[in-house]
């Protein structure tokens, strides 16, 4: 008796619906460097021995190559050693067209007698009807302007809005508690809400975009799992639009709590529910690598997540681990700068904070902590753990650490040259550069 029960992870989904919803799993057929399961497996110009060198889809005949000709004297209906053309069956003769007399296209079928002869149908069919062309209806791809705006914007529509709720919740569990103290919460909770929002805005787009959340996380999948250069620019500008959203919603909903607060407590007191800032007693170098550390671990646990060839989590807890590990990160380390990890989390919010009348001392205190502690250090950090991972653990060819020491040698004279071309700067040693080029070819 079969099971009637559907396999685990199936979705009914009616006969006309595809029909009707053409986009329906569209979004699959690239792929997605995302944080909600392992990271794709891409071939990179580094791993090709030439750039000639291509996956080709069928391998062409030879020119001047043809079919072999039936032999003189073989008699129909006695066995004899199947062609080419026999060998690959009725089918292929019935899809292949004939030109006729009188220019019409006809379908030719092996019939009983071993003679090719028109197919049934198409002897029976009128004349007029057998030179008639069959038409296609087009397939409706957009529904209408704003499915077909989606469908070229819909990696940054899903990193802008993973993003502004991962910020918002993280953003609104500091000020609750900066604004309401012991009542509201303690720096626990604070840890919490940006752990757990991280995860929400991983489960909110980790199919489309990926989720990435952190420009960090995107330059390291860039640099070293070939996530391509033009998106990751893309998602850096969502990502800071949404952390700019997030933030404004957030001071929205807490600014009367802000101003019942102003009388007793300074601006910075609730400025930190927005941005980070170093304890007064933490030295720029100690602040620095505090954030670099927590960066490189983090971005480390991210590829060893993403790697299929070691231990990676069952299906959906991607998200939730990651959670965990943001969590664990800014209870070990948040105390010292407050957490920041993330540019855009400390960048976004920083600006609203301006905005709302903060001051400009908000990106001048602390000698510009905003740029070498929430950008340079975060940044590094992401990099220097990516590469530390590939280093001692992964395997994969797409990472540069694998390149054959060749390529990479070339690899490195040929975005030389290019640069040299576009700058016009020392023209005369293009040539000398393209002489190794070639010399490093296989």
């Amino acid at each position: 008796m079969m099971n009637s029960q559907p396999q685990q992870g199936n979705v009914y989904m009616d006969p006309e619906y595809q029909a009707l919803n053409p986009r329906h799993g569209k979004h699959n057929e690239k792929p997605i460097w995302g944080l909600a399961k392992p990271l794709p497996r891409v071939v990179r110009p580094g791993m090709r021995r030439d750039n000639t060198t291509q996956k080709d889809a069928f391998q062409p005949s030879p020119a001047g190559e043809a079919e072999p000709a039936p032999e003189l004297g073989a008699t129909p209906r006695v066995s004899q050693t199947k062609s080419k053309s026999e060998q690959r069956g009725p089918e292929t003769y019935a899809s292949t067209a004939k030109q006729g007399i009188g220019g019409e296209n006809r379908i030719l079928a092996p019939q009983s007698d071993g003679f090719l002869r028109p197919i049934e149908s198409e002897a029976n069919m009128p004349t007029d009807q057998q030179q008639q062309p069959v038409e296609q209806q087009p397939q409706e791809e957009f529904l209408n302007t704003w499915v077909k705006i989606r469908h070229h914007m819909k990696e940054p529509f899903a990193e802008w809005l993973a993003t502004t709720v991962a910020i918002f919740i993280g953003s609104t569990g500091t000020l609750a508690v900066s604004t309401g103290g012991t009542q509201a919460g303690n720096r626990l909770s604070q840890n919490w809400s940006w752990g757990l929002g991280s995860m929400i805005g991983i489960y909110i787009a980790g199919g489309v975009s990926g989720a990435h959340l952190n420009p960090g996380i995107s330059i390291a999948l860039w640099i070293f799992r070939g996530f391509p250069g033009r998106r990751c620019c893309y998602y850096i500008i969502a990502q800071i639009l949404g952390a700019i959203t997030a933030a404004g919603l957030a001071y929205c909903l807490y600014r009367d709590d802000i101003i019942a607060l102003a009388p007793t407590a300074s601006a910075g007191t609730s400025g930190l529910g927005f941005y980070t800032e170093p304890q007064s007693h933490v030295s720029s170098a100690t602040a620095f690598f505090t954030e670099f550390v927590a960066d490189a671990i983090l971005l480390c646990v991210l590829f060893a997540l993403g790697d299929d060839g070691n231990a990676p989590p069952g299906a959906g807890m991607h998200s939730f681990v990651i959670g965990l590990v943001i969590y664990v990160l800014c209870i070990c380390l948040g105390f010292n700068t407050g957490g920041c990890l993330n540019p855009v989390r400390d960048f976004g919010p920083r600006l609203v904070a301006l905005m709302a009348g903060y001051g400009g001392s908000t990106f001048t205190n602390h000698s510009g902590w905003w740029f070498w502690g929430c950008w340079v250090a975060t940044i590094g950090g992401c990099l220097a753990g990516a590469c530390i991972y590939d280093v001692f653990v992964f395997i994969g060819g797409e990472s540069p650490v694998n390149y054959a020491p060749r390529r990479r040698t070339r690899a490195k004279l040929k975005k030389e040259a290019k640069w040299r071309r576009r700058l016009g700067l020392k023209k005369d040693k293009i040539p000398s550069l393209e002489e190794g080029i070639n010399k490093l070819e296989d």
